[in-house]
């Protein structure tokens, strides 16, 4: 029995770019969820050559969602829009900028813009919001896309309130990508010799919440299909996906703490993303972390530590095989507090596929396959 949710998580260094598969009748529904940084297009652009072509010669995209307009998550999106020679189709693009940007072709993010709205250009974009902002009230549990036999896409962020602070400061952000412009990185992880004995105190230090204007911009959502579910959460607020999550979890009955079989933490398991509250208003056993741990050292301790100590037998997927993310792996770690961690066989990244709810399993297998 084929899975009904396939996630991929390619290897995209820093940054996120996430490959997701689901049966529908007897095609394949495919969604590309960002691009990662242009130096890992390369990879992506391997992984793509591997999907078959329709009879009418294409590599077909259903979704192509570009979460926000960081480097990390874009940085390969115009490389992949203008690549001829892949034979790519797109059925939906979504990509948040202002109705009227300043001036064009500053940077990643203004070229994709043009790219998708340029008077020449066939390419959709975002068609699920009749072309307005991918956007989602707050507090309301999100907006749900329904389609006959399609995954189930409920959004979670962003509000209007971020994607009006991110029009507010797009020339600048733009500029910032143009220029490849990073936070500051994060402090060096600590010592393992501290880790094992103080999870607990790792995971309940107050750490300061994100604040990235572009961040928040990001484009968050609850995939499901056939009783599976994955939560993708870019790198969107905390004080964003939480409310969302509890309203929907309400909407829909769920009690205190909505039910889903995988969650691609946000900001890559970044402190500042990764909170104690975000954990608590979920009912999952996997999660992601995708980064390589360069520029910004993700994960941040904290947050891996509060996975393990707020989940019951969670299990934790690296999509790279690192000294920082094996510690997670000790086995004096995992008796103690009963947690599984997986890393790819190879350089290829991880690859999950969730079974449909009648067979409620995940499995792992390396590398990619079309």
């Amino acid at each position: 029995m084929s899975a009904a949710i396939t996630l991929e998580v390619l290897p995209a260094g820093y940054g996120d770019c996430l490959l997701v598969t689901c049966p529908i009748g007897k095609r394949v529904w495919r969604m590309l969820v960002d691009t990662g940084p242009d130096e890992t297009y390369g990879q992506l652009r391997q992984r793509l050559e591997q999907i078959p072509k329709d009879a009418s010669g294409q590599r077909h995209i259903d979704l192509f969602v570009v979460t926000h307009i960081d480097h990390d998550h874009i940085g390969g999106a115009g490389l992949l829009l203008n690549d001829r020679e892949l034979s790519l189709s797109f059925g939906d693009i979504w990509f948040n900028a202002p109705p009227r940007p300043a001036a064009r072709g500053v940077a990643e993010g203004e070229s994709l813009a043009s790219i998708l709205g340029g008077p020449n250009q066939k390419l959709p974009w975002n068609l699920a919001f009749a072309g307005k902002p991918v956007s989602t009230p707050a507090f309301a549990g999100g907006v749900e896309l329904v389609g006959k036999g399609l995954p189930r896409l409920t959004l979670l962020s962003p509000t209007p309130e971020q994607l009006e602070n991110l029009y507010r400061n797009w020339a600048k952000e733009l500029e910032r990508l143009r220029r490849k412009e990073r936070d500051a990185p994060q402090p060096e992880p600590m010592p393992a010799r501290d880790v094992e004995p103080s999870l607990e105190t790792l995971a309940a230090r107050v750490t300061p919440t994100d604040a990235s204007v572009p961040n928040g911009s990001s484009i968050a959502f609850l995939l499901e299909h056939r009783g599976a579910s994955v939560l993708l959460g870019a790198d969107a607020f905390p004080t964003v996906l939480v409310p969302a999550i509890q309203a929907l979890a309400a909407r829909r009955g769920a009690g205190v703490r909505l039910p889903v079989d995988v969650v691609k933490l946000s900001h890559h398991g970044s402190r500042a993303n990764v909170t104690s509250d975000l954990l608590q208003a979920l009912d999952a056993k996997h999660y992601v972390f995708s980064t390589n741990g360069a520029i910004f050292k993700h994960p941040n301790d904290e947050a891996v530590a509060r996975v393990i100590t707020g989940s019951q037998r969670p299990t934790l997927w690296f999509n790279y095989d690192t000294p920082k993310n094996r510690r997670w792996s000790a086995e004096a770690l995992t008796a103690r507090y009963r947690h599984d961690v997986r890393f790819p066989d190879s350089g290829s990244g991880v690859r999950i596929e969730v079974a449909s709810k009648r067979r409620r399993s995940v499995r792992k297998r390396a590398g990619a396959q079309p």
